[in-house]
């Protein structure tokens, strides 16, 4: 097959344990990205699209849009029940979007396909549920000439963009790897984040002393704050470090990380869930993780290698991890093994390739079925 994997910015570098995965099963995989992120992951084909998340001219007009609106969100609960969807808030929004699109990103699309021949493969997977277009025009036509579109949702998207409706409507089937977007969306699959971990080696953690890293994206989803309050309080107590990692190369960040024999992945009820790719890291090199979890995921994860986050009582858990340090070394070598048996890339996309038969779009050779059974 010739599976097409689309994001708007390779944050964690997903998309890469998927493409990587594909190749190694003898299928044809691309990723294709709008924008570089500033973690730099790499990249396959980059359109390099101005006016995007994470550029300090764009962030600066999204800040002005949201005043303008009141900081009203972007995605609106439907009647139906069903997930939340994106709307521009007024008509100066959508024209902004609509301009961003036919006036400077159009021709740097366009072209990409023509000289990639992006129109010339059986799966589209678009990680975020994002296309080039956000009326899909472009997944219409693909759509028109029996393709099919996966949409796969993480992160923030659902919780603050939502879905957006032009894109779901063409979409045959929509996937999740957070936790809190079946509550969104009960219509979504599961499935757990695809990763490679002999990228990463292992080391046994230091035992001297707590060496605590901590890795935001976004403050206020990772209870930074709440963590910060309790290092210092720890502080008074206990002898211990604490490097709190941000805007830094995906590649600086791996590299502190190292240095540490503790991750905090996020603290509290800040509408994440419990971990995602900063842990995989972490527990693949060997450095335990300690984390919130909504109950019903650990319910569901049964043995794990995670140490509970307690934020009602956060500085006496770390002084509690100070003091004996040597524990958390335990759990080195049950943190990386998880890892493997549980989000091993060649396993998640053997069980994404099941459906595929299922559905009728590939065939037991692994050969694409055109025009095959939609969702």
């Amino acid at each position: 097959m010739k599976i097409l994997h689309l994001c708007d910015q390779n944050w964690v570098g997903m998309a890469n344990a998927f493409v990587d995965a594909h190749r190694r099963h003898g299928h044809e995989s691309r990723l294709v990205t709008l924008v570089r992120c500033v973690n730099e992951f790499e990249e396959d084909i980059c359109l390099d699209l101005p006016f995007l998340q994470g550029t300090p001219l764009h962030m600066n007009m999204k800040r002005a849009l949201d005043r303008l609106h009141g900081h009203r969100p972007r995605a609106a609960q439907v009647e139906t029940g069903g997930a939340p969807e994106w709307r521009p808030r007024s008509g100066l929004e959508a024209t902004f979007f609509r301009l961003r699109e036919e006036v400077l990103w159009k021709g740097r699309i366009e072209r990409a396909i023509r000289e990639h021949g992006l129109d010339d493969f059986d799966v589209y997977h678009l990680e975020s549920g994002v296309g080039f277009y956000r009326d899909a025009r472009f997944l219409r036509e693909m759509k028109r000439r029996g393709k099919r579109v996966v949409a796969y949702y993480l992160g923030t998207d659902l919780r603050d963009r939502g879905v957006i409706p032009a894109i779901r409507d063409l979409s045959d089937w929509n996937l999740t790897c957070e936790w809190d977007h079946l509550a969104l969306d009960p219509s979504l699959t599961y499935f757990f984040i695809p990763f490679d971990a002999s990228r990463y080696e292992w080391r046994a953690p230091a035992t001297d002393k707590l060496r605590i890293v901590h890795a935001p994206r976004n403050r206020a989803y990772k209870g930074t704050d709440l963590l910060i309050e309790a290092v210092e309080r720890a502080r008074r107590e206990v002898e211990l470090e604490f490097d709190l990692v941000e805007g830094v190369t995906h590649e600086e960040a791996v590299a502190r990380k190292r240095r540490a024999n503790l991750l905090v992945d996020q603290v509290g009820d800040h509408r994440a869930t419990g971990y995602g790719m900063n842990s995989l890291e972490a527990l693949a090199m060997g450095i335990p993780c300690l984390t919130s979890m909504v109950p019903d995921l650990a319910a569901f994860l049964g043995d794990h290698p995670f140490v509970l986050a307690k934020p009602e009582a956060l500085a006496d858990q770390l002084v509690e991890l100070a003091r004996e340090p040597a524990k958390l070394a335990e759990r080195s070598r049950a943190g990386r093994a998880w890892v493997e048996r549980t989000h091993g890339a060649d396993a998640i996309v053997e069980k994404i390739y099941a459906t595929y038969r299922e559905r009728g779009w590939m065939d037991a050779e692994g050969r694409a079925i055109p025009g095959g059974k939609a969702s």
